[in-house]
């Protein structure tokens, strides 16, 4: 039994029914599938970094093979030519192995008796971004002959610049030199053994670039070391071949080390860090390639050789597997391989993806016939639920149209088209934002209200009494309706509510019965807005020569309680408190003033930086005894709607003048500037309304009333 409150679509019901003893079985069948995939795509992940590993341990040999062998040649060669190979003609043989081996970066000897150095050097080709350090070679340049010596009891350096043994096409002298190759890592690795020695990995003093040097003694029978071969082998060189190891798209190889080094990484640009103006070699742990570093991290923190890790900023899943080189090279360096799992496995996913996709599809069509089947009961009832959320949003405008052959689907669709006449009937009695209210509550209207922060319009047209008299009960009756029209769609369009019609008047609400931060703002946006509204109606009526309807605006705001009054059988939503009463005397005002809106200074201290407002100073309105400041609202500053014409602009800046003048109590100046005011705006009530009071104070300062007070009438 479904739990209570539980609902679901008739189509739908009737849709998973069917699916539901389908789809496990689908899913089971994918998910089997998925796993036993999985496990193999990782299985051949961790063959192809086995085979990786083995790959780079053979190009490492076939990199350190040629050049032992070179190694082996020349210590062989110089034994034999003894002094000889201190002369130009003996650096040939090495010209020779570097034109045979393009691997081998530099051959060289460092000779023990005086330090002496004779090397020839691959020179980097134009655009490689590798250069000699200090040199400029010709561009057409193959190799650097390098020598140092001692002449005149000085030590040189002189560069040879070729392209072919025998064919020199540039030559650099140096008068002094720096270098000495018995304080080298390779000199002194191969003083320690007989053998060839490998070197720790340095930065090549030629190139700034690093490297390792594979080094062996040349020494008498005796055993005195006579000098030392070295042949180097660039960083670069060995990035190339971990490059063509890498593991599916984004795995990666490379090599590590006795001291945590990267000696080999697909991009040998990455491995060098600038450290206190020198080039280093980057540590593995603190290399800039995150899945890298975190993978050799887990493996310092115990990790083991072969782990599955999450890496990298993006949280994905690696297989990592570190080996060590095998002990023939001498040499404590570590192969890392990292794959990532994605690559092996997200083809999968994609197969398993269509395979699901593919049984979707079957199930979908084998659905079809239930879905097509139930569509005819449950269209029309679908259909009927949509008019029902209509109804909820209060959207009356649409008949109900829907027809079936079941006599209860048609009962229901008949009684909705009921309701939803009668809604739109009672929606004319009662504001919109009520009526929404009530429905979107589903709950019973109750007695009561809230007490909260009201903005408070009322209306009224000026001597309307008197002219509706003259008019026939039907031209009344129409030209109202077109009128409150008006504005009530001014009032709705800013958010604001018609509380009510009071004969010729209107009583309107903001943040009422919704909450509107901005009440004070929109109900200054709808005076004007129904200013205008009014204003066109009115050039209409003029026409057609009938009386206009010039209107007066009061707005006031301030704490109210907004709610439901009356009785359980009739009741309405209005405001009540002395906000309402206020904003109802405030509209009373205009009669005194000569003008047409009036706003309190609560209202003028939220929108003062919104409108142009022209200050009328402290009020006692009648049936009150505390003055209250009230503003004339002329219109919006200048980019906004209904915003303030030049010539009020220049009214108000020079009504302000005189109203400074007032506030400050200078009587007979404020006077003087009220009646000049008044000859140019002769008009204006409220200008001879402060004129007298002003010259009223100037005749008897000691009796001076700033505040104006309205007696009840």
């Amino acid at each position: 039994m479904p739990p209570k409150g539980f609902r679901i679509r008739l189509r739908v019901g009737i849709t998973v029914m069917f699916l539901s003893v389908m789809l496990p079985l689908t899913a089971l069948m994918t998910a089997v599938l998925y796993r036993q995939n999985s496990q193999l795509a990782i299985q051949l992940a961790e063959h192809a970094m086995d085979s990786a590993t083995t790959d780079v341990v053979s190009g490492v040999g076939s990199l350190l093979g040629p050049m032992g062998r070179v190694a082996d040649l020349s210590v062989a060669f110089g034994k034999a030519e003894g002094d000889s190979i201190r002369r130009v003609e003996g650096l040939r043989p090495l010209v020779e192995a570097l034109e045979k081996f393009p691997d081998i970066y530099a051959l060289f000897f460092g000779f023990a008796r005086d330090g002496a150095f004779y090397e020839v050097i691959r020179v980097p080709p134009p655009g490689s971004g590798i250069t000699l350090k200090g040199r400029n070679p010709p561009p057409n340049a193959n190799y650097a002959l390098r020598f140092i010596d001692t002449v005149d009891d000085e030590r040189v350096d002189n560069w040879i610049y070729i392209t072919h043994w025998g064919e020199v096409v540039g030559l650099e002298r140096a008068a002094k030199a720096t270098y000495d190759p018995r304080n080298r890592p390779w000199y002194l690795a191969a003083l320690k053994t007989n053998e060839i020695a490998t070197s720790s990995l340095h930065v090549f003093s030629s190139i700034g670039r690093p490297g390792l040097t594979l080094s062996r003694q040349l020494a008498t029978d005796d055993g005195q070391v006579i000098a030392v071969f070295g042949a180097d082998l660039s960083i670069d060189t060995l990035s190339k071949v971990l490059a063509d190891h890498r593991i599916g798209d984004n795995g990666q190889v490379f090599i590590l080390d006795e001291e945590g080094r990267l000696l080999g990484y697909p991009d040998p640009q990455r491995v060098l860090v600038q450290q206190g103006g020198h080039v280093e070699i980057a540590k593995a742990e603190e290399f800039s390639d995150p899945v890298l570093a975190g993978a050799v991290r887990k493996r310092a923190a115990g990790a083991g050789d072969r782990f599955r890790a999450t890496l990298g900023p993006d949280g994905d899943e690696y297989l990592v597997a570190f080996s060590r080189f095998p002990e023939s090279f001498g040499k404590n360096w570590t192969i890392g391989v990292i794959a990532a799992e994605a690559d092996f496995v997200g083809p999968l996913r994609k197969a398993s993806g269509m395979i699901l996709l593919i049984g979707a599809g079957f199930l979908l069509l084998s659905s079809v016939a239930v879905v097509w089947a139930s569509s005819l009961l449950t269209t029309p009832i679908r259909a009927l639920t949509d008019e029902a959320d209509r109804i909820r949003r209060l959207e009356l405008d649409h008949d109900i149209t829907v027809n079936s052959p079941v006599v209860e689907v048609q009962s229901l669709a008949a009684g909705l088209a009921t309701m939803k006449a009668a809604l739109r009937s009672f929606g004319a009695y009662v504001p919109k934002g009520i009526l929404r209210r009530i429905v979107e509550s589903g709950t019973s209207t109750e007695i009561g209200g809230e007490r909260r922060e009201l903005t408070i319009l009322f209306t009224d047209i000026k001597g309307f009494t008197r002219t509706s008299e003259d008019m026939a009960p039907e031209d009344v009756l129409h030209h109202l309706s077109v009128y409150l029209e008006g504005m009530s769609g001014a009032i709705a369009a800013h958010n604001g509510t018609v509380d009510k019609f009071i004969g010729d008047a209107v009583m309107a609400l903001w943040n009422a019965p919704q909450h509107d931060p901005d009440h004070v703002l929109h109900a200054c946006r709808a005076m004007l807005a129904c200013r205008a509204a009014t204003a066109g109606l009115n050039a209409e009526l003029i026409a057609n020569n009938y009386p206009p309807m010039p209107t007066r605006y009061g707005l006031h705001t301030g704490m109210a309680v907004a709610g439901n009054v009356g009785c359980r059988d009739r009741m309405q939503y209005t405001a009540l408190g002395a906000a309402v009463n206020l904003a109802s005397r405030v509209e009373s005002l205009n009669k005194h003033f000569g003008t047409e809106m009036l706003v309190t200074g609560e209202v003028e201290d939220v929108v003062r930086d919104q409108f142009v407002l022209r200050p009328l100073g402290p009020v006692v309105a009648s049936g009150t005894s505390i003055p209250i400041l009230l503003f004339e609202l002329v219109g919006a500053l200048e980019g906004q709607p209904h915003a303030a014409s030049p010539e009020d602009l220049a009214r108000v800046a020079r009504w302000r003048e005189a109203f400074s003048a007032y506030v400050d109590g200078d009587w007979a100046r404020a006077a003087e500037l009220f009646r000049a005011y008044g000859a140019v705006y002769s008009n204006d009530e409220a200008g001879r309304l402060l004129q007298a009071r002003a010259a009223a104070n100037a005749a008897d300062p000691g009796h001076a009333e700033f505040a104006i007070q309205f007696a009840e009438k």
